[in-house]
């Protein structure tokens, strides 16, 4: 709930954010357990809870509604997929996506699809995943998360900003 030696990777996309220069699609890589969804947990709550986040402690409020919502899943703003959850995502489960996200959200602001495990999506999710990132619409931002346990197909990369996350050892440990 506090996040951990990713403070100036916080305040960049934050930064971003706030100058309206966030690209579409972001990747964050990195090896397993980093913190890259944590980063993006706290990114998020500093956007939909600005009220209930404090920025200068990096701290998430766990009673704020945002907070229950988006750890429930069922904050309309915000699609996460995972492909460690789902045993390799399927291409239904893009195309479905592709139609939830065309629909706009109630509240009309921007909505984030986080797709974590991103590598372990199979060669045909990742082509169907591609044809929605090269034209995204206008309020979806895409979130892929790479743990890099296997190779991403070049072609993702080359359709993202990617930000690596990396800890040395002697912070990884503490």
């Amino acid at each position: 709930l506090v996040l951990y030696e990713l403070d100036n990777k916080l305040d960049f996309l934050i930064k971003l954010y706030d100058l309206k220069k966030l690209p579409k699609v972001l990747m964050l890589s990195g090896e397993k357990g980093l913190g890259k969804f944590t980063l993006i947990n706290h990114f998020l709550n500093y956007i939909y809870d600005k009220d209930n986040y404090d920025l200068k402690k990096k701290s998430i409020d766990t009673n704020s509604q945002f907070y229950k919502k988006f750890q429930k899943n069922i904050f309309e703003n915000i699609i996460y997929l995972s492909g460690f959850n789902f045993n390799k995502i399927k291409v239904d489960d893009i195309r479905d996506l592709k139609s939830e996200i065309l629909k706009t959200t109630i509240s009309n602001k921007e909505r984030f699809i986080i797709l974590d495990d991103v590598e372990l999506f199979n060669k045909s999710s990742l082509n169907a995943l591609l044809k929605i990132i090269e034209e995204p619409a206008l309020d979806n931002y895409f979130v892929l998360i790479n743990n890099k346990t296997k190779p991403l197909i070049e072609t993702i990369y080359s359709r993202s900003l990617e930000i690596k996350v990396l800890l040395n050892n002697q912070t990884r440990h503490k």
